[in-house]
């Protein structure tokens, strides 16, 4: 009783001090960030990776259309690195890192009002099975441009005071 007691008062005091820092939420009613849903269109990107990412980025910033007031482009870094190695020299397990550096342009004028780079790294594993190894790999690339999204995404909400009109 007295271990829940203390969870209680521990909870309650940090939830009083969250809110008299000034906490907001990002995405309240009336803030920069919700009123950007929509209004982001991305550039096309070749390749898979690329367009998982894009697909990752529209899911989180709203489908825009051709009258949008902000273009996103970005560039997607891959690099593979073995993470377990056996005694022939077979890998099991490969990290994948991701970087995508991005922008954020007014549409009318091309000017870049916001740009940044974000990194994440995930793994998968792999067996001496082509398939299953390609399946493993290809999940891999999607959690990954999961990932990164979401961090792109964040960043833009977190920074769009600053820029976005």
């Amino acid at each position: 009783m007295l271990l829940f007691n203390r969870r209680i008062f521990l909870a309650l005091a940090l939830s009083g001090g969250v809110a008299a820092c000034g906490f907001e939420p990002v995405y309240q009613q009336g803030k920069t960030a919700a009123n950007l849903r929509g209004q982001i269109a991305i550039d096309l990107v070749k390749g898979r990776n690329g367009f998982e990412l894009r697909q990752q980025l529209e899911d989180r910033l709203g489908h825009a259309g051709d009258s949008a007031p902000y273009v996103l482009s970005f560039s997607l870094a891959l690099s593979e690195s073995a993470l377990a190695v056996t005694a022939d020299e077979g890998t099991t397990r490969t990290n994948l890192t991701g970087i995508a550096t991005f922008a954020v342009r007014d549409s009318a004028t091309r000017q870049v009002v916001f740009e940044d780079s974000v990194k994440n790294v995930t793994s998968y594993g792999s067996t001496s099975a082509t398939y299953p190894s390609s399946v493993a790999k290809r999940d891999a690339n999607t959690r990954l441009a999961k990932a990164l999204a979401n961090q792109i995404a964040q960043r833009i909400a977190i920074t769009s005071n600053g820029w976005a009109g």
